[in-house]
């Protein structure tokens, strides 16, 4: 009898233990299905990540593309203005020396209008 009871007591000790091995090997697995399932999903948000970030990155550059063309118009505007205004004083010139210093201060209007129109012609493109 007692080789029975030890014995009975060993298969039940035995059973009991590959039980909460079976359950922990269940309970590992479920746990790895979890962790594959949610390492994809942080690879793909990953992956929309990059792509918006480039997405981003493209506009960013059009838009100081855009910045810099517009900066280049607004400073040829300018100088054509203030050519035209040194045109209206040539005009209204009441002495000679006035009309030197007028024709200079145009000369160097013109040189910065032709650099303004190079850049502007690379800015854009434009081949003469």
């Amino acid at each position: 009898m007692k080789n029975t009871t030890t014995s009975l007591i060993l298969q039940i000790v035995a059973l009991l233990f590959l039980v909460v091995i079976g359950y922990l090997i269940f309970n590992s697995s479920s746990n790895w299905k979890i962790l594959s399932s949610e390492l994809n999903k942080a690879k793909e948000e990953l992956k929309q990540s990059k792509e918006v970030i480039a997405t981003t990155k493209s506009q960013l550059e059009s838009s100081r593309k855009e910045f810099e063309q517009m900066k280049t118009q607004k400073d040829l505007i300018i100088h054509k203005r203030d050519s035209l205004i040194l045109s209206f004083k040539r005009k209204n010139a009441k002495d000679w020396s006035e009309l030197e210093r007028i024709k200079d201060s145009i000369k160097l209007t013109n040189d910065q209008l032709a650099k303004d129109r190079a850049i502007l012609n690379s800015v854009f493109g434009i081949e003469q």
